[in-house]
């Protein structure tokens, strides 16, 4: 899947949810002061940035192959970010304490590749965490209440699925990897819009499955899909919520 989108654009669409979700992600990666840390798919450096505030930026390090992250460069210029995929990282065996990827694991083009090279790149006893929505529960509501609009309109369209958007096919990749003490937990977030003119020009910006399939539609499909779209989350007027809970997992290098 290609992001071949700018930071700012990304960040209106999921990264005011990377946003909130960042502080409960390194909470649960356990990383604290006295840390290097290395963020993994680090898009427009939500993350990051997260990571920076904790241990200095100069003990932050974050891979990502699109080219958001000029966007995280700007957010965080003293951490050692390189443009690389999750499956070549370009850091030396045992380089960090914790290497952590943030909605990113589905969109890994060799998942139990990626989350081996995570492995190798972070010191014995060290923590390898990652997070994902809850594709297989649906608990990601701006993104489970598109594809339910876009196959009530036409069975034939595609979903946005991914084995690892389940709690237990999570945990059994990390533990196919080989780390030790796995654990996985769900994390809870939200985000708040202005208006529903707010949330559907997010998906316009082309990001991810979602934006890149509505995209694709001629202009009539795309009104018959917004319609709806509003429809099923309320026919909202002014501000509203959505919900969002990811499922994250964690595990320690042997």
């Amino acid at each position: 899947m290609s992001f071949a989108v700018s930071g700012e654009t990304y960040d209106r669409f999921m990264g005011r949810y990377s946003q909130e979700l960042a502080p409960v992600f390194a909470d649960f990666g356990g990383i604290a002061a006295g840390q290097r840390v290395l963020d993994v798919g680090c898009g427009s450096g939500v993350l990051t940035e997260e990571l920076a505030q904790r241990v200095g930026a100069g003990n932050v390090a974050g891979a990502d192959p699109s080219p958001m992250l000029q966007a995280a460069v700007e957010r965080v210029p003293e951490a050692d970010l390189k443009q690389a995929s999750a499956e070549s990282l370009p850091w030396p065996d045992d380089s960090f304490d914790a290497a952590l990827a943030q909605l990113v694991v589905h969109f890994m083009s060799e998942p139990p590749k990626g989350v081996a090279e995570m492995a190798r790149v972070t010191r014995s006893g060290g923590v390898v965490a990652a997070c994902t929505w809850d594709f297989a529960g649906g608990g990601m509501q701006l993104l489970s209440t598109f594809w339910r609009t876009v196959r009530a309109l036409d069975s034939s369209a595609p979903a946005e699925d991914s084995p690892f958007g389940d709690r237990e096919q999570l945990g059994a990749l990390w533990r196919e990897c080989g780390l030790a003490d796995v654990e996985t937990e769900p994390l809870e977030v939200s985000s708040r819009y202005e208006d529903f003119d707010q949330l559907w020009e997010s998906f316009r910006g082309g990001v991810g499955p979602a934006g890149q399939y509505l995209l694709s539609l001629p202009a009539k499909k795309q009104d018959a899909v917004r319609a709806e779209y509003r429809s099923r989350i309320g026919d909202p007027e002014g501000s509203f919520t959505l919900e969002a809970r990811a499922w994250a997992v964690r595990g320690r290098v042997r």
